[in-house]
């Protein structure tokens, strides 16, 4: 992995690729400046990209790129809705729909293979204002333009390893990217059983989406599915409740895991309520010791990461 570094001096030399028709909002106005020649996408169809619409798309991009398997995620204002792992990528968009069809309407998809026809066939009848993949076979293109006009479509590269800027007061903040390689084998069991390989593939699945998605953040996922996430809540026990909510029975015996530590022993209880039966997650409250006594009462396996991954 290229080794970033942060020198004592930084110079940005930046030029415009495109006006933007506005910023996040109508009356902000927004442009696209480039460090290189390349912007790392081309638009393939569609009506103009808002300012939005590339933000967007750079967050489901640089989610499904998380995955080797064939990912279909759907992404609406910066967090998931929906994604899902599967050989057949028709099947991993219709669980991916699935799991919150409401919030996918006006959404974007980002697949990390080239979609197939199959696939762009089961999204008829829902709105999308954008899809971005690695590339898109002619067929596949035609059949994309005449389900609408209007649809961006776009044919993303993997974005390089670059520094992370975000301005604040008089200056900016500054860091490297949040891309630490983990596994299974990295983390500890602190309480239960060891889980199986169905299960610890869920809990990897987990963990590479639960940092994208804006702190409090917690998912739940079952067989390679997010089948319900909680996000931007100011305490971390209200975005345990929006993902139970959200994955209903589909919670009984799946996973959950969030960004943090768990601060108190309520969210547990509410997960072991729920039926969950592995929580995941870095380790390093105060309170540990009670958190984990909570999921040993529950005779729920527990697992700590070392590793937190907040997305403010």
């Amino acid at each position: 992995m290229k080794n970033l570094n942060l020198p004592k001096n930084l110079f940005l030399k930046l030029k415009k690729y495109k006006d933007m028709r506005y910023g996040e909002n109508p009356h902000q106005k927004s442009a696209f400046y480039l460090t290189d020649s390349s912007p790392g996408y081309e638009q393939l169809a569609g009506i103009e990209l808002s300012h939005n619409n590339l933000g967007d798309a750079n967050h489901a991009w640089r989610l499904v790129l998380e995955f080797s398997e064939p990912t279909v995620a759907i992404i609406k204002h910066g967090n998931p809705s929906g994604i899902a792992s599967r050989d057949d990528l028709k099947e991993a968009y219709q669980l991916a729909y699935a799991a919150d069809c409401v919030s996918a309407f006006g959404g974007i998809i980002a697949v990390n293979r080239s979609p197939t026809l199959e696939m762009v066939q089961a999204t008829k009848g829902v709105f999308y204002e954008l899809i971005v993949a690695p590339d898109f076979d002619t067929n596949v293109l035609e059949a994309l333009k005449k389900r609408s006009s209007r649809l961006r479509v776009i044919k993303a590269k993997k974005p390089p390893r670059q520094l992370e800027f975000t301005r604040i007061f008089n200056g900016y903040l500054v860091q490297t990217p949040d891309d630490i390689l983990e596994s299974f084998g990295d983390w500890k069991v602190v309480t239960g059983s060891k889980p199986n390989n169905t299960k610890i593939k869920d809990l990897e699945f987990a963990w590479k989406v639960v940092k994208h998605v804006r702190s409090n953040a917690i998912v739940v996922v079952k067989d390679k599915v997010m089948v319900g996430m909680g996000t931007g809540q100011p305490n971390r026990v209200n975005s345990v409740k929006l993902a139970l909510n959200q994955a209903k029975e589909l919670a009984k015996s799946a996973v959950l895991a969030s960004d943090a530590f768990f601060p108190f022993p309520d969210n547990i209880q509410l997960a072991a309520e729920a039926g969950i039966s592995v929580i995941l997650q870095p380790g390093g409250s105060i309170n540990d010791s009670k958190v984990i006594a909570e999921a040993k009462k529950h005779k729920m396996t527990m697992i700590f990461t070392g590793v937190r991954h907040f997305k403010h």
